[in-house]
């Protein structure tokens, strides 16, 4: 448990140091520029500001970039400079070293997109707003952030240009694809999180969207993705050779 935990400081210090802090500006910058419009125009209504800017810009866009970023630099950057020899001799199971690299990559990307998110409820609502959409976008980035997060990781065991990969994706099918044709929406992991956010939404007597997923079937299926990614990143790892 000891060696564990030293492991995850590790991780996770690495991953929001150095380069990875210029991601933190970049995206307080882009959430800054996009609130200004709420923020100089006092009629329009916050609730459906939030809404609409979760659900065409950190959804499609923030939240799969900064997971993917993250999630295949955990141990995608050990493989690409050759230290992931150093971990694999520790005396740690090779499960245990991608469960916790796993667990720093998603708590790092939280930590970037959990605070941005609640500042800009804040700054757009001029206070706490409508406690409901606050919260369903906090557990639907939870939600998105762990499956993210666990396919980042897979990728970066199986793929050389895992992040090029994780972003073609999330642009193309995520962002263009789903966006067009919502019945894509039980494959993908921007559905799932819609769904959980629909549901809290619900009864709020604020905006709703028009999720076609339920908040169990959400659950269930971002839950299978996630572990079924691990499960292959586990085995992907446990079958390598550092020697």
């Amino acid at each position: 448990m000891t060696r564990s935990l030293a492991l995850f400081r590790f991780s996770f210090a690495e991953l929001l140091g150095g380069r990875f802090r210029r991601l933190l500006v970049v995206l307080l910058l882009v959430v800054v520029s996009l609130l200004l419009p709420a923020l100089l125009n006092s009629a329009s209504d916050p609730s459906d500001f939030m809404l609409g800017l979760f659900s065409n810009v950190v959804l499609p866009i923030a939240l799969p970039v900064v997971s993917l970023v993250f999630s295949t630099a955990a141990l995608g950057g050990e493989l690409r400079d050759g230290t992931i020899t150093n971990l694999v001799l520790k005396p740690l199971s090779r499960a245990s070293i991608l469960a916790v690299e796993y667990l720093s990559a998603l708590v790092a990307t939280l930590a970037v997109l959990l605070p941005a998110l609640v500042a800009a409820q804040l700054l757009a609502a001029h206070g706490l707003g409508l406690a409901a959409l606050l919260k369903g976008m906090l557990l639907a980035t939870v939600l998105a952030a762990a499956a993210y997060c666990a396919l980042g990781m897979a990728l970066s065991l199986w793929a050389s240009r895992a992040l090029l990969i994780g972003l073609v994706y999330a642009v193309v099918w995520e962002g263009a694809v789903v966006g067009a044709a919502p019945a894509a929406s039980s494959l993908s992991v921007r559905g799932y999180a819609e769904g959980v956010l629909d549901a809290i939404l619900r009864g709020s007597g604020g905006p709703t969207l028009d999720a076609r997923l339920g908040p169990v079937s959400a659950t269930l299926l971002a839950l299978i993705v996630t572990v079924g990614a691990l499960a292959l990143a586990v085995r992907r790892l446990a079958r390598m050779d550092f020697r």
